[in-house]
């Protein structure tokens, strides 16, 4: 295969969301190029949220659908084999391409122009979607179920159980180091790092722009929250859901390794439509994350209250969803059109260079 359709096909790739934009993969070629290995890089995120590894496997699973739109465009097959090694966990996918004629998906663009956006999304009443594409963009991928509300009354109501998701940040010590360690401040970080989060893509409002560097500080957030801190953040989370036009949660019959890609890869699928409708997209996935947690250990660095509200949050939003004990919660997200265009988050090259053949 042509060297130049790989290195087209490992530039759709990276353009994969994951977790903080932390990147936690590497990508090695085949010395004939006739396939990609895909391993997982466990110390790129450490955060709380990825209890053993979810948060990475999903976004490893939108690598791989990126890469399988990539390559019916150019005229490839990709044949996915996933976690091949039994002697290395790390291993994620094998993929082999082979010659076939060339299929125009119309998500192909979206790869390049897909972005989250964090900034408030226009009224449901002003913005035009088409939902019943939005639900057929993961029917291929398997064990993956999605839930959309567009509902304005269920919408609330989703907002009210989202409002803890965000409110955490700032209440335990753990995850909000982990978040400033991502966030990039200028330029001159963004490009030495090429990876995490520019300030600018947070979202935040000139006045909170203000305020947001004391808040890398912990003992400064531990006073602001005598002042209601954490609770302000929660009513911005539910400031920014209340009134979209739709709210959608996916869920995984298999709770493993497997289910989680598969997650990836229909979290990737409905992304990329929505942005191919002109619509922005944000993941909601912490809370999700800790409901799985938290079915296999206490989440101990969490308050006792804290905990039962996030116990409580999953009933919520089950009873909202409509969503039964067969399936588990994992990725939230919304869908609009945001008041305001995001900024694209850097992307690190550097985990492409190691040419190997595929083991």
């Amino acid at each position: 295969m042509e060297k130049i359709k790989i290195e087209k096909l490992l530039e759709a790739a990276i353009l994969a969301p994951s977790g903080d934009n932390t990147q936690p993969w590497r990508l090695s070629v085949a010395n004939d190029y006739s396939g990609l290995t895909l391993y997982n890089l466990p110390d790129k995120d450490y955060s709380y949220y990825n209890y053993q590894q979810v948060a990475s496997y999903i976004s490893h699973g939108a690598v791989i659908e990126n890469i399988t739109i990539a390559a019916r465009y150019l005229g490839l097959s990709a044949n996915v084999e996933l976690f091949p090694n039994p002697t290395n966990p790390h291993q994620v996918a094998n993929i082999y391409f082979a010659d076939q004629e060339q299929v125009i998906d119309p998500l192909y663009e979206a790869i390049f122009s897909r972005s989250t956006n964090r900034f408030k999304y226009q009224p449901a009443k002003s913005t035009i979607y088409d939902l019943n594409l939005l639900a057929d963009s993961i029917k291929t991928v398997p064990e993956v179920c999605s839930h959309f509300a567009t509902s304005s009354n269920i919408i609330k109501k989703l907002a009210i159980a989202f409002m803890i998701n965000d409110s955490l940040v700032f209440e335990c010590q753990e995850i909000h180091e982990f978040l400033f360690k991502q966030i990039r401040w200028n330029q001159k970080q963004i490009a030495e790092h090429s990876d995490g989060m520019p300030v600018d893509a947070l979202g935040l409002h000139w006045i909170e722009k203000l305020m947001f560097p004391l808040m890398r500080f912990w003992r400064f957030v531990v006073f602001a929250n005598y002042f209601g801190l954490s609770k302000v953040v929660g009513l911005k989370c539910w400031y920014n859901l209340h009134d979209v036009p739709i709210i959608g949660m996916l869920c995984v019959k298999n709770s493993d390794r497997t289910g989680f890609i598969h997650a990836g890869r229909a979290m990737q699928l409905v992304w990329l439509e929505a942005t191919r409708q002109g619509l922005d997209f944000q993941p909601i996935i912490g809370l999700p994350l800790l409901f799985y947690r938290s079915k296999r250990e206490p989440l101990n660095i969490l308050p006792e209250k804290r905990q039962k509200q996030i116990l409580q949050a999953e009933t919520n939003l089950r009873n909202l969803f409509d969503i039964n004990f067969s399936e588990d919660l994992l990725i939230g997200f919304r869908i609009g059109k945001a008041i305001k265009k995001s900024i694209k988050t850097p992307r690190n090259i550097s985990n492409l260079k190691d040419y190997r053949s595929l083991n």
